[in-house]
């Protein structure tokens, strides 16, 4: 059965649809709870392992290959934990991002820093995020951190970078 749009309608169509892009992270916790934030050399926020999910990836696929790029560790991907679906976050646009429970290693793991995208890795504490992440990126992976104890999903809506 053939479409109702002759074929260079319908790619005109489908090149007109809004398009997101989407990243994911993995929250990896240490034997004390502690979080693994890392420190980007493009941007003053530190963030979690994880990145741009690249076309024809999935999104767990797409965590825990940046996770490998950008800390050295290779770890069974877990399940997802949240979803943050961002509107109009200004040159970003739209996007979906997903965190992924990373589990549980020994803080003296060795990690490797990526140094073509980060600087350092520091290991936090849940209550402490707010000391290198922003308190929307804390508040969500606290979310997250609760998600993965009750077995339930985070959904957040970000509009112009406030929470909705």
């Amino acid at each position: 059965m053939g479409s109702y749009l002759p074929d260079d309608e319908l790619r005109s169509f489908i090149a007109s649809l809004p398009t997101r892009r989407l990243a994911s992270a993995a929250i990896i916790r240490d034997e004390s709870g502690r979080v693994l934030t890392v420190e980007p050399n493009y941007k003053d926020d530190w963030t979690l392992p994880g990145g741009t999910v690249e076309a024809g990836e999935d999104p767990r696929t797409g965590c825990f290959r940046e996770v490998v790029e950008e800390v050295g560790l290779h770890l069974e991907g877990g399940r997802l934990l949240a979803v943050s679906h961002g509107v109009g976050m200004g040159m970003w646009g739209d996007s979906v991002s997903f965190l992924y429970d990373g589990g549980q290693i020994p803080s003296d793991t060795p990690i490797t820093v990526q140094e073509e995208e980060l600087l350092s890795y520091r290991w936090v504490a849940p209550e402490e995020l707010e000391t290198v992440l922003s308190s929307g990126l804390a508040q969500h992976i606290r979310a997250a951190l609760e998600a993965l104890r009750s077995g339930t999903v985070v959904e957040r809506v970000m509009d112009g970078g406030r929470r909705a």
